[in-house]
């Protein structure tokens, strides 16, 4: 695969009008659009479509995006729906000739990829508070869908490899240079540092772990609940799907825990109690444990670089992109103050 590129991200492109969303859904997937709205995104368009049949949610890619990846994501939400169909993640509805995937043309000659799935009830994780125990069931339904993904993956021929995307935890040297454009100068330093400590101690041992395929982006927007009783209704957006260490994966989402944990709690404690979860379906070996702390540190970083990027890149995605940042700069700040010596049971 080619190697990952910040302009993959940051490329603008014409949004696609929504009349004419409306009319490719009715000649590909026979929809009867009654309305489209348009969802937040950084770099697609992306509608809930309100239909005859029902809601779903369309996808229109990114015109660099890659129809091999693109059909790997197809290929693990349709393989989840047929193995393990009480994971809760979204069926891929299939065009009228079966095709998951369709190329369907912008309206001025360009082709875009076209993927519908269902639409899942629930808000999103984020959107409030969630206790210690919450997180803590996320984390264990993080470790059966991981362990699904990974074993799809491998199983497939040839193995499904995602995408080489900069969002990958372990390509440093694809955004870690990147870290000089930031703005803000306490930011960029504590950027910088975490980025050197990992260079030299943390990549290394990671790398040498197996890469697995994996979802690569379980945060508390990618996630949809019920509150009352709390419950996980939905998994959402594959799109940064790629083959890394689980301990990786695990470190992308777990970096988010602190931002949605409600109550006083000391800054690792909502980490630890995603990571606790996991452990009950996926226990880690003492290598990850000790790895895990540095590499919730660098997804911060990661996100920083990366969302700094796609804003000053792309003014339409800017306020979606930078909508994180001052969270990330205070969870960098924190959790780098207090860096316990691993995450997970053999603390």
């Amino acid at each position: 695969m080619p190697a990952p590129s910040l302009r993959h991200l940051t490329a603008p492109f014409v949004p696609l009008a929504s009349e004419h969303a409306a009319r490719l859904l009715a000649s590909t997937h026979g929809l009867a659009a009654e309305g489209l709205d348009r969802l937040a995104t950084e770099r697609d368009d992306t509608f809930l479509v309100r239909a005859r049949q029902g809601r779903f949610v369309a996808k229109f890619a990114h015109p660099l995006d890659d129809a091999t990846e693109l059909g790997d994501q197809m290929a693990v939400l349709d393989a989840l729906a047929r193995a393990h169909p009480a994971l809760p993640v979204q069926r891929v509805l299939p065009a009228r000739d079966g095709a998951l995937l369709t190329i369907v043309d912008d309206g001025a000659g360009r082709p875009r990829m076209l993927r519908v799935l269902t639409f899942l009830e629930g808000e999103r994780l984020g959107a409030a508070p969630r206790s210690l125990d919450e997180l803590r069931e996320l984390g264990a339904l993080h470790g059966r869908l991981a362990s699904a993904i990974a074993a799809i993956g491998d199983a497939a021929q040839p193995p499904l490899q995602g995408s080489p995307t900069p969002w990958n935890l372990l390509a440093i040297e694809h955004y870690g240079s990147h870290a000089a454009a930031l703005a803000d100068t306490t930011l960029r330093a504590d950027v910088e540092r975490v980025i050197a400590r990992a260079r030299d101690a943390v990549l290394p041992p990671a790398r040498a772990l197996p890469a697995l395929l994996a979802h690569n982006d379980l945060h508390g927007d990618n996630v949809l609940v019920r509150t009352a009783p709390f419950a996980i209704t939905g998994v959402l957006d594959f799109g940064d799907m790629t083959r890394t260490p689980r301990v990786a994966d695990l470190a992308v989402a777990a970096s988010y825990a602190r931002g949605r944990a409600g109550g006083a709690h000391e800054p690792w404690a909502a980490a630890h109690a995603y990571v606790s979860g996991y452990e009950v379906v996926q226990p880690l070996t003492d290598e990850e444990h000790a790895l895990l702390p540095a590499l919730v540190l660098l997804r911060l970083a990661q996100r920083a670089i990366l969302n700094s990027a796609i804003a000053a890149a792309n003014p339409a995605a800017a306020e979606y992109a930078s909508r994180n940042l001052s969270a990330i700069a205070r969870d960098l700040r924190e959790l780098g103050a207090s860096i316990p010596s691993t995450i997970g049971a053999s603390e």
